[in-house]
This record gives structure tokens, C-alpha cells and sequence, in this order.
């Protein structure tokens, strides 16, 4: 069940993930791709019947750890600035858009809590998952989630009695330069110049004293305040995911701006909402900048699941009476997949489907996956052409006359977390292959191909392979040397050929080849041996 993939030219880790089987006994094993790779885990179905059967899961978290998630709230005073926006998105204006009841209707503060309460509410199944707030200004504070005690951080659906979640109740007291629940905490004024540096000083703080697991950070800001160099610097080291939300029409995620310097120290992505009431779409439907994707698979039924903000994912089946084995299978934007399986037991029920069924649940749409050709030897450091095919994942990759006509991109960006471009598009034919040119630009680094969805199948991505050989320098002339990136094994042979000759020879170290030629440039070959008789070759 193990699968392997190549990082994009940057060797950075993805993670991929695969649900494959379930069963009733809490019965789970996760097959690794790599050590470096976040692991993908199957929850156990709660007693499960015949009928709709819903899998969960989670992405980047080991057994035993909990997700921790601060959502960060901006309460300066330019979030007054713009009023009258339909924050609840119930299609019209009017008074349930003054969310935090400060007589100021539907302005950015309220869009930014009613974009709280939904990612909690999308967060709320997710398994071993804890949340907190923070609000800032010229000061930053964490909210009191305890109206008797203190807690930092509860479950996203916890009540305590009440009739709605807590963190919900308390998004609602934030008003401007201020939280009113449950301890009051003082924000200060508008907060210019320092807002951001003690928002994520303080967000850091109080995620150190979490329990291990992966930690978030959702930024939300209308404004551009300045961060220092060494709150970024904190920020890498800490291990902590930041991502950016942008609200209105003068938020940046250009790549001087400090809510893309903030997402990128942590390998995450700033996402741009320029109209307020579309920010609970907005932070909803993202997903961890460093995966694909999730595929679930019973048999040969294979469903694309639905991924949470954190990594959290979702599948639905319809199953008769019987025990099988899911299995999970994320893919990682490096092109790393990692797969983890479970089984369990679904009980009969009343007019359920006969024992044995197994379809795509209500709503479910099905897997598709992208196979890229690995490109030939380049000087360049990402292929001009890039060739691949598209089908099911299972069994195995099977190619489907239903994909012919659909649309596949290829996409292009600078570095992780940075915006995808769309830089060469085709439609798949009937067999599966797609091939897709562009003109390589030297600032953009990474590529993937995307399948858009098409009718009854969900839309994928997968990371384009490093080629064996690229990103060639040529340094000097007569006497000349020749550097380049390669895939093959270190200390791997490496040779350099003039004709039928050998004038130099090398062994692959850190990812590199070095050689040095004389004479003209253009009559050299180089030879890498890649196995006992393989070998991979590039004219110069």
C-alpha cells in the first residue's frame, strides 16, 4: 500500500493520503511515506449501520496528539470604516448583521467573527481538535473561553450547557479594541505599528502552553501593519502554520507585505477576501497549502473527500451490513503521498442496502488522480512540456472514457505558499493523456497539474517530478565546469563525455553534480548510471 513520490526542484515535503478500509474494530494502520512526511489517520466509525456511513479523519496529526487552532481577530478602528455588508450571508442587510451588537451594521469586525463562527462550525467534527481567539489592536489579548474558570482553549462544538458553542458566545463580545467575555480584556488603540507584532507574540504564547500536536494560527486583518524580522524568525521556529486572510479592498498579499511574510515564514499561504462577506468562504474552503488532496477508497469504490482548513477530511459511503477495509490517501503538493487503512464492522439496519453494498455516499463525488510523466533531462530547471494521464485510482490507475474533454492545468509559483498561476492548459483525450507547454519564467520554482471537476468527478493535482537532470550552469570558458541538480542516488556515478570519451568523472553529492570539460560545450554528454544498466543521459 506504500507509495512513494519525488518533491518538486526544492525536495520539500508534501503529504498525501488515502482512506482504503474501516473497520468496526478500532483496527488502524498507517503505512508511511516518509519520516519527514505528516502522518494521515483514520477514525474509528462510531458503531456504524447500513446506510449512509461517514469516514473522518486527519491530516499532519499522530495518534494521540491534538490540533490546536487560535483564530486571530484584527478590532482596530479601520474595521468601522466599511458598514452595511451582509456578513450573516443571509442575502440581505439588516440587524443580524451587527454581529457583536456594537449598533455598527455589517462592518469588517462583524464579517471577521461571522467568519470565525463558520470555520468553527466547519471545524466542529473534526477529531481531537481544540480552539481559541485572539483579539488585537494596539495590544493583543487571548479570550477567556470560562465564564466560572479559565480556558484558553475548548473543543470547537463545546456548549458548557449553553445553546451555542462557547467560542462562538465569546467571538460575539469582540468589539472594537476590546473582548467582553468572559474576562474583559483592553486592546488598545487602533493599533499602528505594532498590531501585528503583538498579536503573534501573544498567539505564540499562548500556543506554547497547548498540548503537543499540530498548532494554527488564522490571521484575519483588514490593514497593513509592519512585523518585525525577529517575530518572523519566531514564528519559522516555532513549528506554527500561519494562515492570512486579507479583508477589503486595501489588504495586500503582494510579497512585501507583512500578512504574506507572516504566512510564508510558516510555509502557508495569504489569501485575499477584497469583499468582507465573502471572508466565511473564504476561510472555509481552504485547506493546508502543503496538500492535494485526500481520496478515500473501499474495494473499488474511490470518493474524494472533503479537506477542513487543518487537514481534516471527510467521506461519505453508502454500505450494506458487513466488515471491510478503508484505506486513506493524501497527496502532498511535493508530490509525497502517505496512506493509512482501518477496518470496521457496519451493523444491519432496517431498509438499509443488502449486506456487502458498497457506492459513493449521497453528495460524494468520485476520486480521480493525475499521473505526470516524469520530464526528460533539462538544462532548464523545470520542462517546458509536461505529458501525463488522468483516470481513477482505483484499482490501481485505471483511465476513464468519462474524463475525456476535461480541462487540466498546469500551474506555476514562486514558493510554497505563494498564489498558483495558471501558466498552460489542455483537455484530456480518450485514452487519459494530457500534454501541456508553457515558456518557463526564472522567479517560478514549483509545478503541478490540476484536473478541473468535471460532471460526477472530483477535481485533483498532482506535483510535476523533478527531472533526473536540470537547472545546468556552465561557469568559464576552455577550461569550463558544469553543475546541475539531479534525483539519481548520492554517490551515484557521474560522467562527462566528448563523444565517445570520458573526460570527466564524478559521484552525485547533496543533490548535485559537478564536472569539468574542455573545448566546446555543445559536443559533451552527460551520463549518469541510475542502476546496474540504466543510465540517464543530457547533451550539452
Amino acid at each position: 500500500m506504500e507509495q512513494h513520490g519525488k518533491s518538486t526542484r526544492r525536495r520539500r515535503t508534501t503529504a498525501a493520503v488515502t482512506a482504503m478500509g474501516v473497520m468496526a474494530a478500532p483496527l488502524a494502520v498507517l503505512l508511511l511515506a516518509s519520516p519527514a512526511a505528516a502522518s494521515v489517520t483514520i477514525d474509528a466509525p462510531p458503531s456504524p449501520r447500513a446506510g449512509a456511513v461517514d469516514l473522518t479523519g486527519t491530516v499532519g496529526v499522530d495518534p494521540g496528539e491534538v490540533t490546536t487552532v487560535l483564530y486571530v481577530v484584527d478590532t482596530t478602528r479601520s474595521t468601522s470604516l466599511i458598514t452595511d455588508v451582509d456578513c450573516s450571508g443571509n442575502g440581505i442587510v439588516g440587524p443580524e448583521d451587527d454581529i457583536n451588537g456594537d449598533g455598527s451594521r455589517g462592518d469588517i469586525l462583524d464579517c471577521e467573527i461571522a467568519g470565525v463562527q463558520s470555520l468553527n462550525r466547519s471545524l466542529a467534527t473534526t477529531s481531537g481538535l481544540q480552539v481559541g481567539l485572539v483579539g488585537f489592536a494596539n495590544q493583543a489579548a487571548a479570550a477567556d473561553l470560562d465564564p466560572v474558570g479559565s480556558a484558553t482553549f475548548l473543543p470547537p462544538g463545546f456548549t458548557g450547557g449553553d445553546a451555542r458553542p462557547r467560542i462562538d458566545t465569546v467571538a460575539s463580545s469582540v468589539v472594537r479594541d476590546g473582548i467582553n467575555l468572559y474576562d474583559p480584556r483592553t486592546l488598545g488603540g487602533s493599533g499602528a505599528g505594532t498590531a501585528f507584532n503583538s498579536a503573534v507574540s501573544v498567539s505564540l504564547a499562548a500556543l506554547r502552553a497547548a498540548p503537543a500536536g499540530p498548532k494554527w494560527i488564522m490571521f484575519l486583518s483588514d490593514g497593513q501593519a509592519a512585523i518585525d524580522d525577529a517575530r518572523l524568525a519566531e514564528l519559522t521556529a516555532s513549528g506554527v502554520k500561519m494562515r492570512t486572510f486579507g479583508i477589503g479592498s486595501e489588504a495586500t498579499c503582494a510579497t512585501t507585505s507583512s500578512l504574506h511574510k507572516m504566512a510564508a515564514a510558516t510555509g502557508e499561504s495569504c489569501r485575499l477576501a477584497p469583499q468582507p462577506a465573502a471572508l466565511a468562504a473564504g476561510l472555509t474552503g481552504s485547506q493546508p497549502d502543503s496538500l492535494n488532496g485526500v481520496t478515500v477508497s473501499i474495494g473499488s469504490v474511490a470518493v474524494a473527500a472533503t479537506v477542513d482548513a487543518v487537514g481534516g477530511w471527510r467521506a461519505r459511503f453508502t454500505l450494506g451490513a458487513g466488515t471491510y477495509t478503508a484505506t486513506a490517501r493524501a497527496v502532498l503538493t511535493s508530490g509525497v503521498t502517505q496512506t493509512a487503512q482501518r477496518t470496521f464492522t457496519v451493523g444491519s439496519a432496517t431498509a438499509g442496502p443488502a449486506p456487502g453494498t458498497v457506492t459513493a455516499g449521497p453528495g460524494a463525488l468520485a476520486a480521480t488522480v493525475v499521473k505526470v510523466t516524469r520530464p526528460k533531462p533539462s538544462r532548464d530547471a523545470l520542462p517546458s512540456t509536461v505529458t501525463g494521464r488522468v483516470g481513477r485510482p482505483v484499482p490501481g490507475f485505471t483511465p476513464t472514457l468519462a474524463l475525456a474533454g476535461s480541462r487540466v492545468l498546469l500551474q506555476a509559483r514562486a514558493d510554497e505558499g505563494a498564489a498558483w498561476s495558471t501558466v498552460g492548459q489542455d483537455t484530456v483525450d480518450g485514452s487519459g493523456k494530457f500534454t501541456l507547454k508553457w515558456k518557463p519564467k526564472v522567479r517560478l520554482d514549483l509545478l503541478r497539474v490540476v484536473l478541473e471537476p468535471t460532471s460526477g468527478f472530483a477535481g485533483s493535482a498532482a506535483a510535476v517530478p523533478t527531472a533526473t537532470i536540470s537547472a545546468c550552469k556552465v561557469a568559464g570558458k576552455g577550461r569550463w565546469t558544469v553543475k546541475c541538480l539531479t534525483t539519481a542516488k548520492a554517490g551515484s556515478v557521474v560522467r562527462l563525455l566528448d563523444g565517445g570519451k570520458v573526460v570527466d568523472k564524478a559521484r552525485v553529492r547533496g543533490g548535485g553534480l559537478r564536472l569539468v570539460g574542455r573545448g566546446k560545450v555543445g559536443t559533451h554528454r552527460i551520463d549518469i548510471t541510475v542502476g546496474k544498466r540504466r543510465h540517464v543521459r543530457l547533451a550539452l
